[in-house]
């Protein structure tokens, strides 16, 4: 579960660096409120030159119909556990929910994140809680682990490691003030301003002191209301997992994807193909760069086909960005991409 932070991309620089790793998935999420979701993009381009195009695989993914089923109804949450920080909660449960669906769909076992002890100063970073975190994932099969968790000098020695590896860290001002380093290589959430007031210099100013101690969320408050909303997280992942032979095709999956804010401005329909499937980017490009402008990067292709934008990832998915029509989406689909000889089935190697 890839920001693009100092963390996140520390835990990434590691893996890569170790024997058992050979490939990894970075996944960058957004909640529908976000803003430069993109700039999760500028780690990976340094990572990928570091380590190899061929062993970072980067999406981003909105997962704001998941994230609305989970935070359903808000205000009546937020005024049961009394504190706001009840959005973080089912934000982040959102990412975890799509990251089980897309290990689930992928063959996937094992998952990670930045999640670090220097953080913790809110519930998601307690061990107790993320012993929860475990458990949930370890329900299919998926082993849940933090790279980064131990003391490593504080932020500035997380930083130092960065440097180390030649990885950009951003202005030191902001660490000077508790505001990540990273802002401008992550995505910006537009409600996360308020978690400020619980994780910066902010919290300990009269006044704020009192309110953010107020208004935290406690472990056991944390976890009682996960595991009430994990029910609902169960439901979709039932609903969104593939489970398919080479042979099914029935194992397509249609998914419209869409962002809540204008500043977001995403409407798209996701088709998920059977596990396994691999489309060949390359060669897709080659053909459609006789009508025009592609853009091929390791294992994803975009293009514009018919004023619809094309985001082809060589792991059986096609994102068709400028419509929330699953019909004319899936049409476009059919033309642009199905028409061609370009898909092939992985063996167990290749998941």
């Amino acid at each position: 579960m890839y920001s693009g932070g100092v963390d996140s991309t520390l835990a990434v620089a590691q893996l890569l660096e170790s024997d058992e790793v050979s490939k990894m998935h970075l996944l960058t999420y957004c909640n529908g409120l976000c803003v430069r979701v993109k700039n999760s993009g500028v780690h990976v381009a340094e990572l990928r030159k570091r380590y190899g195009a061929d062993r970072v695989y980067h999406e981003i993914s909105y997962v704001t119909d998941i994230f609305e089923e989970l935070r359903s109804p808000i205000m009546e949450l937020i005024k049961e556990y009394g504190s706001t920080l009840i959005f973080d909660l089912c934000c982040r449960l959102s990412f975890e929910t799509a990251s089980v669906i897309y290990c689930v769909n992928h063959g996937v076992k094992a998952i990670a994140c930045g999640t670090n002890i220097d953080q913790g100063k809110l519930f998601l970073e307690k061990p107790e809680y993320l012993k929860v975190v475990t458990d949930y994932f370890a329900e299919y099969g998926i082993d849940y682990f933090t790279p980064v968790y131990g003391r490593m000098g504080g932020r500035d020695g997380r930083i130092d490691r960065l440097r180390e590896r030649n990885l950009s860290t951003g202005p030191k001002f902001f660490e000077k003030i508790s505001v990540t380093s990273s802002l401008f290589h992550q995505p910006f959430c537009l409600f996360g301003i308020h978690t400020f007031f619980f994780t910066s210099f902010a919290r300990e100013i009269p006044g704020i002191k009192q309110l953010s101690t107020r208004f935290n969320l406690s472990t056991d408050d944390a976890i009682r209301c996960r595991l009430d909303r994990q029910e609902i997280a169960r439901r979709l992942i039932a609903e969104r997992t593939v489970v398919a032979t080479d042979d099914d095709q029935d194992g397509i999956q249609i998914q419209e994807r869409f962002c809540t804010t204008r500043l977001c401005g995403q409407k798209a329909v996701e088709v998920s193909l059977p596990r396994n499937t691999i489309i060949d980017v390359d060669k897709l490009g080659s053909i459609w760069a006789a009508d025009g402008k592609v853009e091929v990067d390791g294992g994803f292709l975009e293009a514009r086909r018919d004023k619809l934008r094309f985001e082809v990832f060589s792991e059986g998915r096609v994102i068709v960005t400028g419509t929330k029509n699953r019909d004319t989406a899936v049409a476009a689909y059919e033309t642009h991409v199905a028409a061609y000889d370009v898909f092939s089935v992985g063996d167990e190697a290749s998941k």
